[in-house]
């Protein structure tokens, strides 16, 4: 109960030692003008004994008048007879996150406040500086450096007139100049030239035979390809399941007859198409499926599904050697339409392909039917392709549209050709002799003219 008492006799008998300011420690004194040191406490009573009074303090003695130090951080010399900074203080002050300890700023009247150890208050650590002011023109302008003034960029919301013409009349020769002059005087040689090439096409010009140089396609270049059309709910419904669908309702009558295997010896074209299968089949990164020789003419090759997808080659182009450009234009659209999605679409009948939506759903909301339709989806099917096709149900066939999904199944395959055979003149050449409708043409030149064909026509370059 004494020691409380005895404390504060202890401090008492420092007397007005605690009163006496230190020196600051922003400085160093050195020689006789260093301060006296301050008196050590009396030592403490033995336990048991009461503590003994505390002796009267001694006055401090006299120090010696005018002393000097120099100041550690303005470099300057102070006086030791003024008051001990009696501006220092604690001020709130900014830092980074994490644990750090109260840092002692001084204040002084005419500069802003703040330490080496944080910023000054109003800025915070990741405050980026200011921006330095715009030198004026001429100000450092030197001979070997001159300064150059850029000109103000146009504003992000124009848009040249030409897009809007093109937008309006696709099938337009004109406009496409004008494109290819816009082009060239941006120094954009590489879209003056497609502009031009386009502008040939669609004017019937001979060009010169495409040459194929390209690597083949990615997984995301080929997938590139599909249109817009397909990349919908709907669409992914028969990526997952066309083959199933196509499985329900195979091919009948003189395609599923068909027998006869293509041959090089099968007659004089024979070779040029099973060149142009392998070429665009090489780009397309796709493997042949089996190839078989029609039992008419019909078109150079066409995509069937009996027990499993193959190609059929007409014979006319087995009598009658195509164009190599247009034979590769054809094989790309039939191998890309032996994709599940496109091969329902383009293999079904409107009617076939509602018939089998109708029972793929029964099929999949009966874990139990174990009928021969049900046991055919379900070998047709991987578990997790099941899975997803139930997920994709409902929301696949909510909205179906046959007609849009097949004509975008068709701009899928063109786009494919396009790219099978490296050129535009070979493409519109093939459309236009099918006496197909404009909006089919229009589709492929759309997409002749974008950056997604500019990349993939660049990488054959």
């Amino acid at each position: 109960m004494d020691k409380p008492a005895h404390r504060e006799d202890s401090l008492a008998a420092l007397g007005p030692e605690l009163e006496r300011p230190a020196p600051s420690g922003s400085t160093v004194v050195f020689g006789e003008n260093a301060p006296a040191p301050r008196a050590d406490p009396p030592p403490r009573a033995p336990r048991g004994e009461k503590p003994r009074p505390p002796s009267p303090a001694r006055p401090p003695e006299p120090q010696p008048r005018g002393g000097k130090a120099i100041d550690l951080m303005t470099g300057g010399a102070m006086d030791l007879d003024a008051p001990a900074v009696p501006e220092t203080r604690i001020i709130s002050w900014e830092a980074p996150p994490g644990r750090m300890d109260p840092v002692r700023r001084v204040h002084r009247p005419n500069r802003p406040e703040g330490t080496a150890a944080g910023p000054a208050p109003g800025r915070t650590f990741i405050a980026k500086p200011p921006p330095p002011a715009a030198p004026l023109v001429g100000a450092a302008e030197t001979r070997e450096n001159p300064i150059v003034v850029p000109e103000p960029a146009p504003a992000s919301d124009t848009e040249p007139e030409v897009f809007r013409q093109l937008r309006e009349r696709p099938l337009d020769t004109a406009t496409y100049e004008q494109l290819a002059d816009f082009f060239d005087t941006r120094g954009d040689a590489p879209r003056a030239v497609l502009m031009r090439e386009i502008v040939e096409a669609l004017a019937g010009r001979e060009t010169p035979a495409p040459r194929l140089q390209r690597p083949p396609l990615t997984g995301d270049e080929r997938a590139g390809l599909r249109h817009p059309g397909l990349r919908t709910a709907s669409g992914e419904l028969l990526a997952c399941a066309g083959i199933a669908l196509c499985r329900l309702f195979p091919a009948q009558g003189r395609a599923a007859d068909a027998s006869e295997p293509l041959r090089a010896v099968a007659g004089p074209g024979a070779p040029a198409v099973l060149d142009a299968l392998h070429t665009s089949a090489r780009i397309l990164a796709m493997n042949l499926p089996e190839l078989v020789l029609a039992d008419d003419d019909g078109p150079p090759f066409t995509a069937v599904h009996t027990d499993k997808p193959r190609l059929l080659v007409g014979r006319a182009a087995i009598r009658q050697p195509l164009p190599a450009a247009e034979l590769r234009f054809h094989a790309g659209r039939a191998l890309l339409s032996l994709s599940p999605d496109l091969l329902a679409l383009r293999a079904l009948k409107g009617a076939q392909l509602l018939r089998a939506l109708a029972l793929l759903s029964t099929v999949l909301k009966d874990p139990k039917d174990s009928s021969a339709d049900a046991r055919l989806v379900r070998a047709s099917l991987s578990p997790r392709a099941l899975e997803r096709t139930l997920e994709l149900l409902e929301p696949g066939t909510r909205d179906f549209n046959a007609s849009a999904l097949a004509d975008a199944a068709r701009d899928s395959a063109n786009r494919a050709g396009l790219v099978a055979c490296g050129g535009v003149g070979p493409a519109v050449t093939v459309i236009r002799s099918r006496r197909s409708q404009d909006s089919e043409l229009v589709e492929l030149l759309r997409f002749a003219a974008s950056e997604r064909y500019l990349a993939l026509r660049d990488a054959s370059r």
